[in-house]
């Protein structure tokens, strides 16, 4: 339209230059003010006072410059994993860095680090899981896919229940496990299972027997491991743990890709072994069985609890994972 063009430059730009104008003008009425001033002292002092507030002044409108321009800027939330960079981002797992998130180079000699190494490495004894909340998918599936990239590519979460609600469970096969996951406020142990409805004495309540993962040996661990940012992988040495699956055979690592791995276990987690309300089939302390029942009733949005005694981190000696 007429009269409205301004020869290209934008609103914002003419403002800009306007306000440049401005301030050196003001600039040059001081200036010579000051050497209006017969003292020679007086425009000295006056001089160097001029050099402070200008610095200053400058310093100001290049802080003003970066706000302006940074309010353009979009950022890009998106969640992504991405397997060839190894980079994995997800809102639910809140506390710690961004550089918690990120995959880093294994460190020197990791291809012979025992289990207890890997953690420390890690630095996962600092962590705060006060602050861990239960998985969300994005997380199962960053595990899931460097599981299947380092170890066992066939292995595929079920189609019916995500690994969020657990695995396929139940002879009708078409129902989660009787147990949901959540954080746990007050106490330190931060997430674990909770019973979906009323349980009775005897009852299965975890059958691993399709959806536990056992590792070929300890390498293919510590590749499994090592490929994971440290938030996941001071996660999976939480929930990892030995056993043998047939009487006097060799002690396996032992994973569940999905909730299930939550059950809490160990005496660190503040209970006894009288406070367990469910086993493994009783086969002495060296139980081969993915089940696990009920020891008594367990009431609606009660703990699931079992004894450490069968998921213990000093067997991992015997396989080949050192402590």
């Amino acid at each position: 339209g007429g009269g409205g063009d301004s020869g290209g430059m934008t609103p914002a730009m003419d403002n800009s230059s306007s306000n440049k104008r401005s301030f050196g003008q003001h600039c040059n009425a001081i200036i010579s003010f000051v050497m209006k001033q017969k003292n020679t002292l007086i425009r000295f002092v006056m001089a160097i006072s001029l050099i402070f507030v200008g610095g200053f002044m400058i310093k100001l409108f290049s802080s003003a410059a970066v706000v302006d321009s940074s309010a353009h800027v979009e950022l890009n939330t998106s969640h992504s994993y991405n397997p060839d960079k190894m980079h994995f981002e997800d809102a639910n797992t809140q506390g710690g860095d961004d550089d918690d998130n990120v995959v880093k180079e294994p460190p020197h000699g990791w291809q012979t680090f025992g289990f207890l190494q890997i953690r420390e490495h890690f630095s996962c004894d600092v962590f705060d899981y006060l602050l861990f909340k239960p998985p969300s998918m994005k997380v199962w599936q960053m595990i899931l896919d460097a599981y299947n990239k380092e170890v066992d590519s066939s292995y595929k979460f079920d189609e019916i229940v995500p690994p969020t609600h657990g695995y396929l469970f139940g002879r009708n096969g078409e129902e989660a496990p009787p147990f949901y996951a959540k954080s746990i406020e007050g106490t330190n142990r931060n997430r674990g299972l909770f019973a979906s409805r009323d349980i009775q004495e005897g009852e299965v309540v975890h059958d691993g027997t399709n959806s536990d993962v056992a590792f070929p040996d300890a390498m293919a661990y510590r590749r499994f491991v090592f490929s994971l940012p440290r938030r996941a992988a001071c996660d999976i040495t939480e929930w990892t743990w030995t056993q043998r699956l047939e009487q006097n055979g060799p002690m396996k690592i032992m994973l569940a890709i999905n909730i299930s791995a939550m059950l809490s276990t160990w005496q660190s987690t503040g209970f006894t072994s009288e406070d367990a309300n469910v086993l493994p089939e009783p086969e002495s302390e060296g139980s081969t069985s993915h089940l696990y029942y009920a020891t008594r009733d367990i009431k609606r949005g009660e703990e699931i609890l079992t004894d450490s005694t069968f998921r213990d981190w000093t067997n991992f000696a015997a396989t080949d994972l050192g402590m």
